[in-house]
């Protein structure tokens, strides 16, 4: 079986504007598109399949590992994309998050839709982030 090429840059996802990711339930990214590479942390250094808050640099993540921190239960990032992979649609839900960046912690306000996706019999979510200020 043909691997897909999931090099920033080289997605079908790349025909949205906003960031958008291919994400597994337990929230490891296996695709991205363009925009997306904003709001990765040290990219060049970052392998996709990993947990979302590990690339995106959430404050929790740093911390403990995304999905091992005390607040990753409540996270609504993770949940999205359970319920995306469970056949559900979030739509445009405002989240905030706590990104790391240069050692310090950015809030990042932003609508969150993860949608359901599967790719080759795996059930997948498609999570598109758009920033607040971009949504009336």
């Amino acid at each position: 079986m043909e691997q897909a090429d999931t090099r920033l840059g080289a997605s079908p996802l790349d025909g949205l504007t906003s960031p958008a990711f291919l994400c597994r339930r337990d929230a490891g990214i296996v695709e991205a598109n363009g925009p997306a590479g904003a709001l990765l942390a040290d990219w060049a250094s970052a392998p996709f399949d990993r947990p979302a808050g590990d690339l995106l640099g959430c404050l929790n993540a740093v911390a403990a590992g995304c999905g091992h921190g005390a607040n990753c239960g409540e996270c609504p990032v993770r949940e999205a994309i359970r319920r995306a992979t469970d056949g559900l649609r979030v739509e445009r839900q405002p989240v905030a998050m706590h990104l790391v960046r240069g050692g310090s912690v950015q809030r990042v306000e932003l609508r969150l839709t993860a949608a359901p996706v599967s790719r080759g019999g795996e059930r997948l979510a498609l999570v598109v982030l758009e920033p607040s200020e971009w949504v009336p």
